[in-house]
């Protein structure tokens, strides 16, 4: 489990998404082998799970248990999701692109589920600020 800056719809039809791993993420040498991703777009009631988990690498931590994370299965994967997100996509990876510091992956859509009941977090102020996706 790792926090993204950004993913972005690469293709409608057939559905592919785009995002890019630091080459340093032990996210990346998990994706490599697995080649599998569940993009969780996370509750605003998950804020501060969010600052816990970029801030310390999975390798040497559950990062779940450590930021007091619940986890729910996500159909057609063994790959699980916290609790409240917004949406989740399940993909796999069907290329990736060396980019300097990151590798960009290109991804096909296998799955998307959502809860309109979520409101989903943000990163306002360049990251610094994280609330609402949707100012009420």
């Amino acid at each position: 489990m790792c926090t993204l800056a950004w993913w972005t719809i690469a293709s409608t039809n057939p559905g592919k998404i785009m995002f890019s791993l630091n080459k340093g993420a032990y996210t990346l040498e998990l994706l490599a082998e697995k080649k599998e991703v569940v993009i969780a777009v996370p509750g605003v009631e998950l804020t501060g799970a969010l600052i816990g988990c970029g801030t310390c690498s999975g390798r040497d931590t559950d990062k779940a248990a450590k930021v007091g994370l619940t986890m729910q299965d996500i159909d057609g994967t063994n790959i699980k999701a916290p609790v409240p997100c917004k949406m989740l996509i399940h993909a796999t990876v069907a290329q990736t692109m060396d980019a300097d510091d990151h590798v960009v992956h290109l991804c096909d859509v296998k799955g998307v589920y959502g809860d309109e009941n979520v409101d989903a977090v943000y990163g306002w102020k360049g990251y610094a600020e994280f609330a609402a996706a949707q100012q009420k």
